[in-house]
């Protein structure tokens, strides 16, 4: 069983905890279930009680938080989207131009893309686009001048 339908099953109460085998009670992972239940602003406070007493404080076992579950939300089910994060094909061009430039992965160049101004981005990826046979560029922080 997916995450998907273990919610789906927390609605329609068809099977009990009991009624899974080993391999769908492993598959019941209380952290994608928090964030699959937050996503509807009904469930928040109950998403967040149940969240304080799972994950490092460990309180809970996945029996108890399905069973907590099960009891708590109502037979009525409505699928709420899951949201992702959205990355224009703009900006993907940039983080490759700033992951060649500071040696980084391209997750990590989105960062860049967050804490850098547009000015510095934006002269970074002219230097490129200027001089394509070029594989990488001095970054300012790498320059040292010469000692005379």
């Amino acid at each position: 069983m997916n995450p998907f339908e273990h919610v789906k099953n927390l609605h329609t109460k068809k099977r009990r905890w009991e009624d899974f085998n080993d391999e769908e009670k492993k598959s019941f992972n209380v952290f994608i279930i928090n964030k699959t239940l937050s996503f509807n602003p009904n469930y928040l406070n109950i998403v967040n009680m149940v969240q304080n007493y799972t994950g490092l404080n460990q309180v809970l076992s996945q029996k108890e938080v399905f069973n907590l579950y099960y009891s708590l939300l109502p037979t009525k089910f409505r699928f709420y989207r899951w949201i992702k994060g959205e990355k224009s094909k703009k900006d993907k061009e940039k983080a490759e131009y700033l992951a060649m430039h500071f040696n980084v992965s391209t997750r990590e160049a989105y960062d860049y893309l967050q804490i850098l101004d547009k000015k510095s981005i934006n002269k970074i990826i002219k230097n490129y686009k200027n001089d394509t046979s070029r594989k990488t560029i001095q970054s300012t922080k790498k320059w040292m001048p010469s000692r005379s």
